[in-house]
């Protein structure tokens, strides 16, 4: 337990920092990327999809702080222009939303492959003197309010609250970031300062930063243990949704394409935390499967796959791809967040 925080209480019900004003007062969805157009190595920021549960609220960098709170020797309040004081930190990355947590069944495959540039959240806490004690980061955002989709309302939430294992923050480059692809964040994806954890799904990643508490126990929040918590067949233990599983789209062909030559080039984009070590395609539905060309990850960005394909006959094709990273972790054919992209083509003669 911490000195800031008692068990049984729900993190997220309790205002820990001024309101601001909601620039959008309701929760707000913008995947502006559809994966046939996935074609740069980079992802413009323009390009980057937003889900902001809440909503996104107005916020300036003069007048915006974050405080650094529990199992800390050192607690403090940091103001936008304090965190110059610390070394800065660029990640290379792909950024993957988690898709709907009311179905973690189903792949939505929003994904981003980016560069952010921050601090490290280590540095920050270090110099708070975090406590030995510690095993939990809890990260709250300024936004409040409450998350709707079609026919589900969550209760009202006075914070969007997010928790990280310290080990991992530890060992990791998470940072607090101040900017995408070298320029300042914008509104919508948490400016003035956000927490970007590399390898983790985005919904760890709090936008709009307005604390951090270092505990000993995972946060009691809607969005961890109600939504973003999933339920094991067989398990009465729920997995959070933490480190991204292995995942692979295929951009060209795109679905819907009616393909007349006799050789067609298959290529798409993979990632995992770890290195993925190999891209299978399917042209028969998964019927059979053949070895993509896989390029070597650099940072911890996605990696590009390609495969040639001699096409054999007319009609139409489905085509697969499936990945597997360097922990022997392999995409399922389906009903989960990561499983194969399917592509429908026709093939004319």
């Amino acid at each position: 337990m911490t000195r800031d925080s008692k068990i049984g209480e729900r993190e997220g019900l309790r205002r820990v920092a001024r309101k601001p004003n909601m620039a959008v007062p309701e929760s707000f969805m913008e995947f502006p990327l559809p994966l046939e157009q996935s074609t740069e190595f980079m992802t413009p920021s323009e390009k980057v999809f937003v889900l902001a549960h809440l909503g996104v609220p107005q916020i300036e960098s003069d007048s915006w702080s974050f405080d650094l709170v529990g199992l800390v020797g050192s607690p403090r309040s940091l103001r936008y222009a304090d965190l110059a004081q610390f070394a800065p930190k660029t990640v290379r990355s792909f950024h993957q939303c988690a898709g709907n947590p009311l179905d973690p069944t189903k792949a939505m495959r929003i994904i981003a492959n980016v560069e952010w540039r921050g601090v490290l959240l280590r540095d920050i806490l270090e110099q708070g003197q975090i406590a030995p004690s510690c095993r939990y980061i809890w990260a709250y955002g300024l936004d409040y309010g409450t998350f709707k989709a079609p026919s589900y309302s969550s209760p009202y939430q006075e914070h969007y609250v997010k928790d990280l294992p310290i080990d991992y923050v530890i060992n990791h480059d998470v940072i607090i970031a101040t900017h995408l692809n070298g320029e300042p964040l914008s509104p919508k994806h948490g400016f003035p300062a956000r927490i970007i954890a590399p390898g983790y799904y985005g919904t760890n990643s709090v936008k709009w930063l307005c604390r951090v508490e270092a505990t000993d126990r995972r946060a009691n929040a809607y969005f961890t243990q109600e939504l973003y918590n999933d339920r094991l067949p067989g398990s009465d233990v729920p997995k959070p949704v933490w480190e991204i599983e292995p995942e692979s789209i295929i951009v060209n062909p795109g679905t819907g394409s009616e393909l007349r030559a006799a050789d067609v080039l298959i290529w798409g984009w993979a990632w995992s935390p770890t290195e993925i070590e190999s891209v299978e395609v399917s042209t028969d539905g998964g019927e059979t499967w053949a070895a993509a060309e896989v390029e070597p990850k650099k940072s911890a960005y996605w990696q590009r796959f390609v495969y040639q394909w001699v096409v054999s006959r007319a009609g139409h094709c489905e085509l697969l791809s499936r990945a597997t990273d360097r922990n022997g972790r392999t995409q399922p054919l389906d009903g989960a967040r990561n499983s194969v992209h399917r592509v429908d083509v026709t093939v004319v003669r």
